[in-house]
């Protein structure tokens, strides 16, 4: 991502923590409407010490640079290093971390598929770009050097690397040919369909995501979430903790906390307003959570925010 902001949920946050995660309902708006593409260059854990799981409507290229780390893509776990790219399709849950320790640097090459679009009876358009859009049906890929068409996957990389850095005029046909080209290596070598039982684990998830984001200042509880999966507490936690890499409580006050930190750096209402709106009754849990998350107390990161600023 690039240093200029980060993204905490649904709020844009300036120059501020570069330590925090970005998270799962992704609706900021990459790029201008009349060009749908941005490339974001990103250093796990310099920029974020994870990006938890979460999803937008854009597909996404997570092509890795240096260094190695764990990319989760429609749940399924991979391990990524460099020279290696993981395709994310429109609407497709997934997460990026470190392995080992290591520091990973990557790209996030993001863009509307409907960029590429022409009439709904164009070929193109109707077999296979709208069927990405709407289906949800392909399963996410995994380019490594011994996959088919990885020379032709890189050159396409390149070129929008390359167009997107000089900016040329036209460039923005050199990027749509290369993503055409890469689109063109994805439905030759990987025709792969989402198996049924990942679609209704996904839909569980951005179902109980979607809660959170509606209602996470409100008292949110293990078993009102198990009920919205239809699972007993105990599966419920377990699938929780399989899929997400985190417990329940942990990821809601994750999530709690990283709102907060936008209304601090964004509005003038006092910690104690922030804490209650963000779901926090008890200010002292909240300060000491907040401590235990920013490396520092709520005034005193609002402050560092503002400085920056």
């Amino acid at each position: 991502m690039q240093h200029g902001g980060i993204i905490l949920y649904n709020t844009i946050i300036e120059e501020a923590d570069m330590t925090g995660t970005e998270y799962y309902h992704e609706i900021k708006k990459h790029a201008g409407r009349d060009f749908p593409f941005n490339i974001y260059p990103c250093t796990i854990p310099l920029d974020f010490r994870q990006v938890p799981v979460h999803w937008h409507e854009e597909m996404e290229l997570i092509a890795v640079k240096k260094g190695r780390g764990t990319v989760t893509a429609d749940l399924i776990p991979y391990e990524v290093k460099a020279g290696e790219t993981v395709v994310v399709f429109p609407g497709q849950l997934h997460g990026i971390g470190q392995l080992g320790g290591e520091a990973m640097e990557y790209e996030n090459i993001i863009f509307q598929p409907t960029m590429l679009m022409a009439s709904a009876d164009e070929a193109c358009t109707s077999r296979f770009l709208l069927p990405l859009v709407m289906e949800g049906g392909q399963a996410p890929v995994h380019i490594t050097q011994e996959s088919p068409g990885y020379r032709e996957f890189m050159r396409c990389i390149e070129v929008m690397d390359r167009m997107c850095g000089e900016r040329p005029y036209g460039y923005q046909l050199a990027v749509k040919g290369a993503l055409f080209g890469f689109l063109f290596q994805v439905f030759t070598h990987y025709r792969e369909a989402v198996p049924e039982g990942s679609r209704k684990y996904r839909e569980k998830i951005k179902t109980l995501l979607r809660h959170i984001e509606d209602h996470y200042g409100e008292r949110l509880t293990v078993e009102e979430a198990a009920g919205m999966c239809f699972y007993s507490k105990s599966h419920f936690m377990k699938f929780f903790r399989q899929h997400m890499g985190c417990s329940f409580v942990d990821y809601l006050n994750d999530y709690r906390l990283a709102m907060a930190a936008g209304f601090l750096a964004s509005t003038g209402d006092t910690v104690t307003e922030i804490a209650q709106r963000c779901g926090f009754d008890n200010i002292s849990y909240f300060n000491r959570m907040f401590k235990r998350k920013y490396g520092q107390a709520p005034a005193a990161y609002r402050k560092t925010v503002v400085f920056r600023g």
